[in-house]
């Protein structure tokens, strides 16, 4: 966790009142200035146990918390997030003793009220005995969410996979979920296993716009992609990455021009990407007229003289409409 004083209360609640019996809680401090401390030591349930790491980034935290834990299964937790309290015996049930599979569960955004999460609907609902399937499907037929809070993790697996790039901060989860998948040998699906995601926080790692952060999406994407081909070097795999690639490219641009380039160059490696500027429909026709550059200048522009501000009351305003 990180200053997240207003809601690691409820996370930890989360965890300790999940029905599964044989239960161990770390709570990894990474370097929190609010207080967030002092409210993980008031509370007294002898399974949680409290550690702090000057501040080194989310991934570092994750692995310094895994190297701590002693358990058979490995499940994240985000410090403002919540999980149903039968959501880890549900997950320990499909895997059914299994120590090369991971199960996964379903999930829904969240504003307000935790307990009453708007639960997605995906294709990948579903067991896989090919987890590189369950990639494809995540990445084209669903919004490609990749959360490691989705996955309980036998421990060896995890070990196979090697934990979290601690050089990743941005999209982190790309690249480790890939490795954990690629590290097993399936996926046991856990219908009653429900994930929270709060969505809307200011300063969260998702929204950051950083050149750090920048650089962790790019990295990422050539970790995870990496995974993939070499796994399967197929037409299938070389178009979702170079996809992918392409959708940082439109990101990027203008503000980091060598992140641009940089990943222009792997999409065309790839074979290119027929991904369509992204934006509602004046966006992309203006994009057709005078080219996606000029649209993107004039978006960076107009995000200087203020616009930025205007999408924040929108993004407000559909945050309502979450529970």
């Amino acid at each position: 966790m990180f200053n997240a004083a207003s809601y690691v209360t409820e996370a930890i609640n989360a965890a300790c009142e999940q029905t599964h019996e044989s239960l161990e809680l770390i709570v990894v401090d990474d370097g929190s200035t609010d207080g967030s401390a002092g409210v993980v030591k008031a509370i007294t349930d002898p399974r949680v146990r409290y550690v702090f790491q000057s501040n080194q980034g989310q991934s570092a935290a994750i692995n310094y918390g895994v190297s701590l834990a002693k358990g058979h299964w490995i499940k994240l937790l985000d410090a403002d997030d919540w999980i149903n309290p039968e959501h880890i015996a549900c997950q320990v049930q499909v895997l059914n003793g299994r120590d090369d599979a991971v199960a996964s569960c379903r999930w829904g955004y969240f504003s307000h009220d935790f307990r009453n999460p708007a639960v997605r609907t995906e294709h990948t609902n579903a067991s896989y005995e090919d987890p590189l399937q369950w990639i494809v499907d995540s990445l084209t037929r669903d919004e490609g969410m990749m959360g490691g809070w989705m996955w309980l993790i036998p421990r060896k697996v995890w070990d196979r996979a090697g934990g979290y790039d601690p050089r990743l901060s941005l999209n982190n989860d790309f690249h480790a979920s890939i490795a954990i998948l690629l590290a097993s040998n399936g996926v046991r699906f856990a219908a009653d296993a429900i994930y929270s995601y709060r969505r809307g926080l200011a300063g969260s790692l998702s929204r950051g716009r950083s050149r750090k952060a920048m650089e962790s999406a790019l990295l990422t994407t050539e970790l995870g992609c990496s995974l993939m081909l070499q796994r399967e070097d197929s037409p299938r795999i070389r178009a979702i990455c170079a996809r992918r690639f392409q959708r940082w490219v439109y990101d990027f641009f203008p503000d980091f021009p060598d992140l641009t380039d940089r990943a222009e160059s792997a999409a065309q490696q790839l074979g290119g990407a027929d991904l369509d500027f992204p934006g509602g429909k004046f966006a992309q026709k203006l994009s057709k007229a005078l080219g996606w550059r000029t649209v993107r200048r004039l978006q960076s522009w107009a995000m200087r003289l203020g616009w930025g501000h205007v999408q924040r009351i929108k993004q407000n305003r559909r945050l309502q409409h979450l529970p």
